[in-house]
């Protein structure tokens, strides 16, 4: 559910008042602030409108509030015309005009663009970063899904948070195949390439972000557009060719005059469109149900559905057979004459890219069914020695995709239900097969679906190098629906002390080992730590952070911690206590422990000697805070798979059976229809 954030006049508390009801949370000014940074109002309307509010009350008082100018205005399409090129072959009108004109965006476009961004907002004038990123899915191909981050950026010229309806249309605009990439679209192409490649969007590009650039200029004219980055000798010989005055970092106007004067040649085909936006454009009904005080008023809701340009086949296993264009498709009867003129007009996906079998994460897939099989070379869950050397060269390029994918994303994750949630797996990598022979057979892009995975992926069992390639592969196939969190074993010195270091060097040698053991915690660096479901279910490994740790609200907090962290004791105590806290309990903790010297219902966890434990008392006050109704979380092994602790707020899961050679079973947690749905995997 969408909150309405509002503000109240006698609201002098920096807490959030709670409402009985459960559509309206009242904040105070700093707090909207706080809202917009983390990206979760539905548009600006309440920072603008109390803006207004707090200004005419400063000119009139609040006896003559009224006075002065509407505090709502309708939004009204202002069309931008699309002017003549003058004979001189000089283009005429502003910036703005000029690149309309190059964009060839006419004045059935612009409509078409304002009702694909108010449909997609509604009832919002403002896009925010999720509307921006489900208006974009049809509009970009492969990997360059994963940068919805940079686009973002390169959108928000006024660095708000959210996108009017002009810095949309302009930024389409921008990518469309049909702008020139000379005169003055070329300038303000240019503006929206160096916001997308300038991570840190402070006007000053590093050499590590020039690199990105470079790489997918050389990549996208060799024709490869995911190719390999440059070696950092010829990235470097390329920076500095750009002259700069300070040798560290390249401005926004140095870039300008470079590309402008050709010192710097082939940005053109960056930031594009894979084909015109006119093709693309779609109507979108935000919410489905609103409920209208005037019935009068109600208005029929209208799904736009389509459909997909593919044809899934299954076996009976219920395992993926292919997939088929329907376009392509030899059948004689499947289409009649005019839905075949029809189908020439329908969009193209990426479904068929998604399955295509000679990706990376498809080569590894393969080569995992192997490992799974017995036949006359080899045992199951075994791997032949003349294929670990081509595996160890496939994980390390994995790594290196899949990295950039999941580093895009934020520390706290946001997910709507259903979702499936697995806990602690430690190499069990035949309960992980079990798992997807129960809920992903075919694949988790054909499962209403997505799957959390909750960290400690490797470590204990033997399997663990096979149990984070599995997950990788599929995350790269599916990064939307399978999402990875850290654990407290995705960390270097753990695994040391453990089983995974050792694992991979007897595999792959100790030169390869440790190769593709560095090229895993690159991933483990980045993983995000927690995750919320429906803006109420909070997902992590260990545990609620101490205040000490964790002073203002939790996703603020957990976005800024840093991107990569390799040192996470050291350099972040709040992703630190995430991955390492537990419940306290009488009934639940096996050594007889007091719960003594207690801060905010938090003490030092002697068992692990690292961590806290936070008791009952701590849970309710931290979900009250935050506004969440249950915390789910892994890190302890559970007999029938799962635990309900803590008032019943707390559940813990478990995800592998016969955990160091126990007796317990493994389990999963389905959050759907506003249920918590526990369901046991029978491993026999």
């Amino acid at each position: 559910m969408q909150t309405y954030y509002l503000f109240s006049k006698a609201e002098k508390s920096t807490n959030v008042n709670k409402l009985n009801t459960t559509n309206a949370v009242w904040m105070t000014f700093d707090q909207i602030k706080i809202a917009i940074k983390n990206r979760e109002l539905l548009g600006l309307e309440p920072y603008v409108i109390l803006q207004n509010i707090l200004e005419r009350q400063r000119m009139y008082g609040w006896d003559d509030f009224t006075t002065g100018r509407q505090l709502f205005e309708e939004p009204n399409l202002q069309l931008i015309d699309c002017k003549p090129v003058e004979a001189n072959n000089q283009s005429v009108g502003t910036a703005q005009e000029q690149l309309i004109n190059s964009a060839k965006f006419s004045h059935k476009i612009q409509e078409r663009v304002f009702k694909e961004f108010y449909s997609s907002t509604f009832p919002s004038e403002y896009m925010s970063f999720q509307s921006f990123s489900e208006v974009m899915d049809n509009k970009l191909n492969g990997l360059e899904k994963t940068k919805i981050q940079a686009y973002f950026r390169a959108f928000d010229t006024q660095q708000n948070n959210y996108l009017t309806y002009m810095e949309y249309l302009l930024g389409l605009a921008a990518m469309d195949p049909n702008t020139s990439h000379g005169g003055t679209p070329a300038e303000l192409r240019c503006r929206y390439i160096f916001r997308f490649y300038n991570i840190k969007n402070n006007g000053y590009m590093s050499i590590e972000e020039f690199r990105e650039l470079h790489g997918d200029v050389q990549n996208l004219k060799a024709g490869k557009p995911n190719g390999d980055l440059p070696a950092y000798s010829e990235v470097l010989t390329a920076f500095n060719s750009f002259n700069l005055q300070d040798n560290s970092n390249l401005s926004l106007n140095e870039f300008l005059n470079s590309v402008g004067q050709l010192k710097y040649r082939g940005t053109s085909v960056l930031f594009r469109l894979p084909m015109n936006t006119k093709e693309l454009l779609r109507i979108y009904k935000r919410f489905a149900d609103i409920k209208i005080d005037n019935p009068s008023d109600q208005v029929q809701n209208e799904i736009n559905y389509e459909l997909a340009d593919h044809c899934v086949t299954l076996k009976k296993s219920g395992l993926l057979h292919k997939v088929e264009s329907l376009r392509s498709m030899s059948y004689n009867n499947q289409f009649s004459t005019t839905t075949e003129e029809t189908l020439k007009q329908l969009p193209r996906s990426l479904s068929e890219e998604i399955f295509d079998r000679r990706t990376i994460a498809t080569d590894i897939q393969e080569m995992l069914r192997f490992f799974e099989k017995h036949d006359q070379t080899k045992e199951a869950l075994t791997w032949s020695s003349n294929v670990l050397s081509n595996l160890g060269r496939s994980i390390i390029t994995l790594c290196r995709e899949i990295r950039e994918i999941i580093k895009c994303e934020p520390r706290c994750l946001k997910i709507s239900s259903p979702c499936y949630i697995l806990g602690d797996i430690h190499g069990n990598y035949q309960d992980l097969i079990c798992f997807e022979k129960c809920l992903w057979r075919a694949t988790p892009l054909l499962s209403p679906a997505s799957f959390l995975f909750l960290g400690d992926y490797v470590d204990r069992g033997i399997y663990g190098l096979e149990v984070i390639i599995y997950l990788l592969a599929t995350k790269f196939q599916c990064p939307k629906k399978v999402l990875l969190l850290r654990g407290n074993h995705e960390i270097r010195k753990i695994q040391q002390i453990f089983s995974f270091y050792k694992e991979c060097l007897t595999k792959f040698g100790d030169i390869l080992g440790k190769e593709v053991w560095e090229a895993i915690n690159t991933v483990f660096d980045v993983l995000p730590y927690a995750a919320v479901i429906d803006d109420k279910i909070l997902c992590l490994h260990g545990g609620i952070p101490s205040p000490s740790t964790c002073p203002d609200e939790f996703i603020s907090m957990v976005n800024d911690i840093p991107v990569p962290l390799s040192e996470p004791e050291s350099e972040s105590p709040l992703a630190w206590e995430i991955m390492w806290n537990d419940p306290f309990s009488i009934e639940t903790n096996t050594m007889p422990q007091t719960a003594i010297n207690t801060t905010n219902g938090f003490f030092n966890n002697s068992r692990r000697s690292t961590g806290k434990y936070f008791t009952n008392d701590a849970l309710m006050a931290f979900l009250e805070k935050n506004n969440f109704s249950h915390v789910i979380r892994a890190h302890e092994v559970q007999q029938v798979g799962f635990k309900v602790q803590l008032s019943g707020r707390l559940l813990t899961v478990f995800s592998s059976s016969h955990y160091c050679g126990g007796t317990n079973e493994a389990a999963t947690v389905l959050v759907d229809s506003s249920k918590l749905r526990l369901i046991r995997l029978d491993t026999r």
